[in-house]
């Protein structure tokens, strides 16, 4: 409940200081201008009022969660229990930006090798880069999602792709 407050309470203060400017769409970059560790009022600000917000719980107090949807945009950001940081973004399969190496959604396997290396782990389905904190997630070797995570994040999102 308490990250509903801090949530609204930020929002609040966003709507009224005029700094998420309505109808103005900055292209974004993941790991530029949207980046995990900013603060919440600065997502706010740079994409504009959220389509929809949910509380999500965790296994514990700590690990409760706020999903702040952009779906229009092809991103969720996502914040633990009583911090104003971003701890994960959600990147989409209609996400229309790029990454900061330039890597888009729909690339091919090949050249996310050759823009971030050689994953530490795989599968099918996801290249990890735990390093970096980044997790793509590939469909017969294009890019359809990635989750990006803040270092040492208690999210539970990022847990579960780490087993």
């Amino acid at each position: 409940m308490k990250a509903v407050k801090l949530f609204l309470a930020v929002l609040v203060v966003c709507f009224l200081t005029g700094s998420a400017v309505a109808g103005e769409k900055t292209a974004l970059v993941i790991g530029k201008n949207l980046k995990v560790g900013m603060q919440v009022n600065q997502v706010i600000a740079l994409m504009g009022i959220p389509g929809k917000f949910t509380v999500n719980r965790g296994t514990e107090p700590l690990t409760d969660s706020v999903a702040i949807e952009y779906l229009d945009q092809g991103v969720v950001v996502h914040t633990v229990n009583k911090s104003e940081l971003v701890d994960e973004i959600e990147i989409l399969p209609s996400f229309k930006g790029t990454f900061e190496k330039g890597v888009k959604i729909g690339a091919k396997f090949n050249d996310l090798v050759a823009k971030y290396g050689v994953p530490k782990t795989m599968n099918a389905q996801i290249a990890r880069y735990p390093e970096q904190g980044m997790f793509f997630q590939l469909q017969k070797e294009s890019l359809v999602s990635a989750k990006v995570f803040r270092k040492n994040s208690k999210i539970l999102d990022l847990q579960l792709i780490n087993r």
